[in-house]
């Protein structure tokens, strides 16, 4: 049978004290006119220590120092199976700048993971203070809990762009706006005139900057944004065919090699018929992860850099906004799966027409 969790009402019953007194060791701010001995104070910690309350590391932070301990935390299953590593390289990153720092890292995981997310709610808020600060990762985070640790002033920083009121929220993203318009830029520049973007519009933040840099690419050039919502790969291969789109730009979510197998089913060869580039790294074990033609996201160096930037904020630093708020550059990835457009789709390119 678990253990029943140790409450505020303990410590003060153990301690001798009204609950709000030990709110107020805890905070460590006294209400105007009210007076705390040391005697007092005292108990309240020894009565948390005893106890094991898990505000312990506040406690700590009292007595003069803090733990040296940030927490990560993951919106989805960190170590999910069927070959899925997405989070694997930010942990790296992260692993590599705690080294450096000489600090300790703890996994939150305790919260059960339900329709593919974590919430920080109920247990997740009291876990939170073991740690001096805690990073954030994560495509579909819950706003409102992003909003109240920044009401709370609880150190945090989120490993990819995320936006706030205010724009208080600190991060450390990935430019998959800027790297998307430039792929996107490198298959018009090679007569594509039909590309299509292969993948599920959603209100996260990475999909809405991915399919911003590829509509705002294609506007620039003149031509239409394609969506190809279908998730089945033989399904979009008849999107494909039907749309005569000659080159497709996919997003991590969908498997390259499946959709691979899928054109040659239909007898179309890549990049001879269609060109596919990848949009940041597939959230997918490749066999050959490089033959694909895209981008890559920096994500070990997105992950110290989070961490650098939290052991800043832990420490009570003033960071200024444009180190607040910091996005890297995605780099280009050549590959085999980009061609210029078989002759009878190729349409002149704005070159071409200058006399």
């Amino acid at each position: 049978m678990p253990k029943r969790r140790i409450t505020q009402a303990d410590v003060a019953a153990m301690a001798g004290v009204s609950q709000a007194t030990v709110s107020f060791v805890l905070n460590d701010r006294l209400p105007a006119g009210v007076r705390l001995s040391a005697e007092t104070r005292q108990r309240v910690l020894d009565a948390i220590r005893i106890t094991g309350y898990s505000a312990n590391p506040v406690a700590q932070r009292l007595a003069g120092g803090r733990n040296q301990i940030i927490g990560v935390f993951t919106y989805e299953a960190t170590f999910p199976g069927g070959g899925r590593d997405f989070y694997g390289p930010f942990l790296v990153g992260i692993e590599h700048a705690a080294e450096q720092l000489g600090i300790d890292i703890l996994l939150f995981t305790s919260a059960r993971v339900v329709e593919g997310r974590r919430r920080l709610t109920r247990d997740g808020w009291q876990r939170l203070g073991i740690a001096d600060g805690c990073l954030l990762l994560g495509q579909h985070e819950d706003r409102s809990e992003l909003q109240h640790l920044l009401d709370t002033n609880y150190p945090f920083a989120f490993i990819g762009k995320r936006s706030s009121e205010g724009g208080r929220l600190p991060y450390v993203g990935a430019d998959y706006t800027g790297a998307t318009r430039r792929v996107v830029e490198r298959l018009v520049a090679l007569g594509h005139r039909r590309i299509g973007y292969v993948g599920a519009m959603g209100t996260d933040q990475p999909t809405t900057d991915r399919w911003e840099g590829y509509r705002d690419a294609l506007r620039d050039a003149g031509l239409g944004a394609r969506l190809v919502p279908e998730e089945e790969p033989d399904e979009i291969v008849a999107a494909v065919v039907e749309q005569e789109l000659s080159a497709v730009v996919l997003s991590p979510e969908r498997d390259p090699e499946e959709l691979h197998d899928a054109l040659a089913r239909r007898g179309l060869d890549v990049p001879r018929d269609v060109s596919v580039l990848l949009l940041g790294q597939p959230h997918h074990r490749l066999r050959r992860p490089q033959q694909w033609s895209g981008y890559a996201i920096p994500r070990e160096e997105m992950g110290a850099r989070a961490l650098l930037l939290l052991s800043r904020l832990v420490a009570g630093e003033d960071v200024p906004d444009d180190e607040l708020h910091r996005l890297l550059e995605c780099s280009e990835v050549d590959g085999a799966t980009v061609a210029a457009p078989a002759p009878r789709d190729a349409l002149p390119t704005p070159d071409s027409l200058v006399p």
